[in-house]
């Protein structure tokens, strides 16, 4: 997926509401949307896979890892 850059932000907004939507609660989750919105927004903001490609990595862009704390 690449957005044209006029839509990125678009972009970024749906993808989020979906993440946050097949996010849910136990009884109403979603795990394989939830893991087909992860590697939307992933790609959208160019974060990078684990090394042993389980996942991505997004760990690394929170606050607090820019304070040092590294995963």
């Amino acid at each position: 997926m690449k957005p044209e850059k006029h839509n990125l932000l678009a972009d970024i907004r749906q993808a989020v509401a979906n993440y946050m939507r097949s996010e849910g609660c136990t009884c109403c989750q979603n795990i394989q949307e939830h893991k087909r919105h992860t590697e939307v927004l992933a790609k959208l903001l160019r974060v990078p896979m684990y090394s042993d490609r389980s996942g991505y990595n997004f760990a690394r862009f929170r606050t607090d890892a820019r304070k040092g704390d590294k995963e």
